[in-house]
């Protein structure tokens, strides 16, 4: 008997039934596997925070949920910011919504950090330093280690953190190593739909790749 090396979900293929004018604006599509897509995160990011009074400890892209799902479509999806505060120390997040126009949103506090980090011993991401073509690469790669019988279907997120102590319990090191990692959403070939009850769903797969400092990828398959 064949097992499947991951985790089954499935989606109502009614989830995908969505007209234009449900977009906010029309945006069209903006691949989130594309080089642009990369770029409008970057572009976004150097141009509305400024790192003189921010540092930057995390970043992520994501495809939207609902109509957004699996469609890999950063347009229906978000862009997100978590950052430390030059005056207090404190971590704060913030969000650029596709469907509104990327307006960012006010940054918000992050509640479950009680002690404020030290601002000085961080060393943030550089978005402006963001390589489009290196990620695209990354994640072309991803794509050649699944197993044949698994097909790409949309990029979930992408994700970059700096090193920092741990929000929780506070333990932790300062380092200028940071970690990146990016879900991938699969289905397997001919099995792509279940039916049940009279309703269609998308069978797919979530992958983790985790990205080393040098750029080696590993798959996640537990």
């Amino acid at each position: 008997m064949k097992k499947n090396l991951f985790k089954a979900t499935t989606l109502a293929l009614t989830a995908f039934v969505v007209s234009a004018c449900n977009l906010v604006g029309n945006l069209g599509t903006l691949a989130m596997d594309s080089e642009d897509a990369v770029k409008k995160v970057k572009n976004l990011v150097t141009d509305n925070i400024d790192t003189g009074e921010w540092k930057i400890i995390g970043i992520s892209w994501n495809e939207g949920g609902g109509n957004g799902q699996l469609a890999n479509d950063l347009n229906s999806g978000f862009v997100s910011v978590n950052m430390v505060k030059k005056d207090d120390g404190r971590e704060y997040s913030q969000s650029f919504i596709g469907q509104l126009h990327y307006k960012p949103t006010a940054p918000d506090p992050n509640t479950r950090r009680d002690t404020p980090l030290e601002y000085d011993k961080i060393t943030p991401i550089d978005v402006a330093k963001l390589d489009p073509a290196a990620i695209v690469s990354q994640l072309e790669e991803a794509k050649k280690m699944l197993p044949e019988q698994y097909v790409f279907k949309s990029l979930a997120s992408y994700e970059m953190d700096a090193t920092v102590p741990s929000e929780i319990t506070g333990r932790g090191e300062y380092s200028d190593q940071q970690t990146a990692e990016f879900v991938m959403n699969v289905v397997e070939k001919g099995k792509e739909t279940v039916t049940s009850a009279g309703q269609t769903s998308i069978v797919y797969y979530e992958v983790t790749f985790e990205v080393a400092p040098d750029g080696t990828l590993t798959m996640q398959t537990d």
